[in-house]
Formats: structure tokens, C-alpha cells, sequence
């Protein structure tokens, strides 16, 4: 039996969630955002953690980094499932998650996902990845919870336009950064 870390504020998701993993012969244990998760990790070293991109608070992405550069949790595989879309959705892999999925998610997807992260939790390249360049990935993460945040408040057509477009060339200029230092 595996010990899986469920972060989400969306308790109409977290529950059933948990309660799939549990009758699936898991203990689920859950956080509602990234500081409770971080504590709760720190004190159970699950052997997953699945956690959302939007929480409240530090957003997931800030969590992945910071998951990534505990020298006690780096290892832990790390699934998102995320209604952001694609490209925050890479931001994360480059930040850290070993795997990501769009809300509504695929079932099969997840159950062999879920199956492979804890066949072959520390044998990731993104574990690895995810150790260097931690404060520059800290910053980046920060950088653009603050424009989806900012994406957020957004009064218009244009300024949602506007806010999409610079934080797509942030995210590009991150995997540019990733792939000159491979």
C-alpha cells in the first residue's frame, strides 16, 4: 500500500479523488494548499504526491520547486492535474512534476500514470533536472504565479491577451534556458 499526497482546494475534486486512491488499496492523505501539503509531506514522506497548479497561497508550481529542493523530499514522485492548460502545465515538468494531466482528466491516463510513478519513483530524469538551478527555478515559478495571477483580474479582451502573450514567452524563454543547459 502506498501513502499519496492529495493537494487541492477544490473539495468537490480532493475527496472523490482521495477516496478513488483509498479504494484502490492507497492511503490518501490530503492539504488544501502548499504550506499545509509541505508540512504534511515532511511529516508522512509519501511515496506520491498529486497536487493542482491553482491553490491558495503559494500556487502548485512554487510547491514543486520547493518540494525539489528538500534534500528530504526531492525524490518524491510528483503528479499534477491541472486545469490550466498546456503551457503551465510544461512549466511545471520543467520546474519538476514528473507527470501532468488536464482536468477533466482521462482515467486510464491517470490509473497508469499513478501505477508507473510508484513502480519507478527515483528513476526520473526531471528529479534530477529539477536539483540544479533551484533559486533561478524558485524565481521563475514566482514570476509566473504572479502573472497567472494577474490573468486572473483581467478587466479586458486585450489586457487577457496581453497578460497570455507574456507569460507564453516567459514559459518559452524557460525551456529555451532548460534546453541550452542539456
Amino acid at each position: 500500500m502506498s501513502t499519496i499526497l492529495v493537494v487541492e482546494d477544490d473539495f468537490d475534486t480532493l475527496y472523490p479523488l482521495a477516496e478513488l486512491l483509498r479504494l484502490k488499496g492507497h492511503s490518501a492523505i490530503t492539504a488544501s494548499n502548499a504550506e499545509q501539503a509541505l508540512r504534511t509531506a515532511r511529516e508522512t514522506r509519501p511515496d506520491l504526491i498529486i497536487t493542482d497548479i491553482v491553490l491558495p497561497g503559494k500556487s502548485g508550481l512554487q510547491f514543486i520547486a520547493t518540494v525539489r529542493n528538500d534534500a528530504a523530499l526531492h525524490a518524491i514522485p510528483i503528479m499534477v492535474i491541472s486545469g490550466c492548460g498546456p503551457m503551465i502545465l510544461i512549466e511545471a515538468e520543467t520546474i519538476g512534476a514528473n507527470v501532468c494531466l488536464e482536468k477533466p482528466i482521462n482515467i486510464e491516463l491517470f490509473w497508469n500514470a499513478l501505477q508507473e510513478l510508484l513502480e519507478y519513483p527515483s528513476g526520473s530524469e526531471q528529479v534530477e533536472q529539477a536539483g540544479s538551478d533551484s533559486a533561478e527555478r524558485r524565481a521563475a515559478a514566482a514570476e509566473i504565479d504572479q502573472l497567472v495571477e494577474r490573468l486572473r483580474y483581467c478587466s479586458s479582451k486585450e489586457e487577457r491577451e496581453e497578460m497570455l502573450k507574456q507569460l507564453k514567452q516567459r514559459i518559452l524563454e524557460m525551456q529555451a534556458r532548460r534546453k541550452s543547459c542539456s
